[in-house]
């Protein structure tokens, strides 16, 4: 299996917008007006996956919406960091890759490794 795109689309573009075939799914890093150009493009029960919270109104249209909102929390990092330093926290890692395996850890990783699989270049 590839992975690529079919296209590239300026979203600044509403005719570029226009063209784009119906979708099956968004992945919103943008959100606001163009997200909501884009709403009109998505198929019937699409998927919505936002980074910058959930698109007004899609939920209502049918779509499937998974948002993820993060803050910066320095304090909360700091406790994470000093946890890990006292060893009450730890990550298992299941394998680690030179990155020129980027291949094989992938394949690891969707399978379901026991950890994280590390890249180290």
């Amino acid at each position: 299996m590839k992975l690529g795109a079919d296209g590239v689309v300026a979203l600044d573009d509403d005719a570029e917008i226009a063209k784009l075939p119906t979708l099956d799914g968004i992945a919103d890093t943008v959100g606001g007006e163009t997200m909501q150009k884009l709403l009109a493009k998505l198929a019937p029960g699409g998927k919505i996956g936002s980074v910058v919270g959930p698109p007004a109104g899609a939920k209502e249209r049918g779509f499937v919406v998974r948002a993820l909102v993060t803050h910066d929390d320095s304090k909360r990092l700091g406790e994470l960091a000093q946890a890990v330093a006292d060893g009450k926290l730890s990550i298992p890692i299941a394998k680690r890759f030179p990155l020129a395996e980027a291949r094989a850890a992938h394949e690891l990783a969707e399978k379901g490794a026991d950890g994280k699989v590390l890249l180290l270049g």
